[in-house]
């Protein structure tokens, strides 16, 4: 059973799957399946941890194909009189979800084997995010340092103040 943090990923990639065409959504997969490729290649360099990569993927597929086809005879069974499910889904987000399944299955075996590749692939798929080195921090932002940003920080301080103010005074009233 997933985690709750693979489960989590897993609903954000079905949500993002659920945003494109079927097309693109198997364009997609291939770019995936192209990602995860080219970085095993690049980066597994011994024939022992690549034939037990393949093994364990190869396990994941037959797993994913076992609980496609389980939920493909769930679908089939005959329902009891007022026992009438009406999932409403379409044959579109059934698809988005059973792709986001299977990616997050490859990511969860390929981090079983080597948990750097990981990584590695994040950051082959979103380039954006390896290109943020460093966390960024709420107060040390290069849009800090505009004439405009300096002027909101000074009244903010200044703000900041005269409450202190207005809480001295309150608390001086009171002690007399």
């Amino acid at each position: 059973m997933p985690s709750t943090n693979e489960r989590i990923d897993q609903l954000i990639e079905e949500s993002y799957l659920l945003s494109l065409s079927e097309e693109e959504i198997r364009t997609d997969l291939d770019r995936f399946v192209e990602v995860c490729g080219k970085v095993i290649r690049e980066n597994v360099h011994d024939r022992k941890q690549m034939q037990e990569l393949a093994q364990k993927l190869g396990r994941a597929r037959a797993l994913s194909l076992i609980e496609d086809q389980s939920d493909e005879d769930d679908e089939i069974e005959i329902a009891e009189p007022f026992e009438i499910e009406d999932d409403g889904r379409s044959p579109k987000e059934v698809f988005a979800e059973k792709v986001a399944r299977n990616k997050c299955l490859i990511l969860r075996t390929i981090r079983d084997c080597n948990p750097g590749l990981e990584d590695l692939i994040d950051r082959e798929r979103y380039p954006a995010l390896a290109d943020d080195g460093e966390p960024s921090t709420p107060f040390a932002t290069e849009a800090g340092r505009s004439p405009k940003d300096m002027v909101f920080k000074v009244f903010y301080v200044v703000t900041l103040l005269f409450v202190l103010l207005l809480v001295y005074l309150v608390l001086l009233q009171q002690n007399f």
